[in-house]
């Protein structure tokens, strides 16, 4: 359990839980209402951290609330940017680290050192860059104990949001499918076979199929006619 970890019982479910239950919902975030210091006492607790005896899923867990808080903490310390990619020349992912378990670490070497490593696709499902294009935020803290129905849930709140889009006969998919679509083809690309599609295209209709069942999106590409692309992708703040 995460606050085992931070041996802090309660106190990290009661900071960052209350943020997302009071602040978020998936029209977006209010970070007026967070402001500038409202999440000061929970990074403080993940600076301190100590994940030396931690399972892997406490470290998935630990590490995909910490991506996501401080990237609500940043927006709301800048509460005037319309997107992310104004801060730090674009490069805020890289440039800009942060003190977590002890070490110094950007956000890319959360996702893509830490996270994306140890394999789950729905990792992406999890995460949120503070964009419109973003999956939404999940809505209470990721948890150890209850981890494999955190990552579905969070799964099923992206499919039925923004992972795609049917617009002129086209299945839009959500930039995130063919920017990391290596990591869902080794689960979801041989799934299903989709005619006229493969590799990450096929990857993330497979995906978006297990995670909504009744959706028939994998019978509707098979539709002559109908094309799947990537869509754009939405950088706006997911300002509520």
């Amino acid at each position: 359990m995460l606050w085992l970890i931070l041996g802090l019982a309660g106190v990290e479910e009661q900071v960052w839980g209350e943020a997302l239950r009071a602040h978020v919902s998936l029209e977006g975030v209010d970070y007026a209402a967070i402001g500038p210091t409202g999440l000061d006492s929970y990074l403080a607790q993940l600076a301190s951290a100590d994940l030396s005896s931690a399972s892997q899923a406490e470290k998935m867990a630990f590490w995909i609330n910490a991506y996501n808080a401080l990237t609500v903490d940043m927006i709301a310390e800048n509460q005037g940017i319309a997107s992310i990619r104004d801060l730090d020349g674009g490069k805020v992912w890289d440039k800009r680290t942060f003190t977590v378990a002890g070490k110094q670490v950007s956000l890319n070497d959360i996702e893509h050192g830490t996270l994306r490593p140890m394999g789950d696709a729905r990792v992406h499902a999890a995460l949120n860059c503070a964009s419109k294009g973003c999956p939404p935020l999940p809505l209470k803290p990721v948890s150890a104990a209850t981890l494999e129905a955190d990552l579905d849930a969070a799964a099923r709140q992206w499919v039925a949001t923004n992972a795609w889009v049917v617009q002129d006969e086209q299945i839009a998919l959500n930039k995130i499918f063919d920017w990391y679509g290596e990591d869902f083809v080794p689960k979801y690309g041989e799934l299903h076979d989709v005619p006229g599609v493969s590799g990450k295209k096929q990857a993330a209709l497979n995906f978006i199929a297990v995670h909504a069942p009744n959706l028939g999106l994998a019978s509707t590409a098979k539709n002559p006619g109908v094309k799947v692309v990537f869509g754009d992708y939405d950088w706006g703040v997911n300002r509520r």
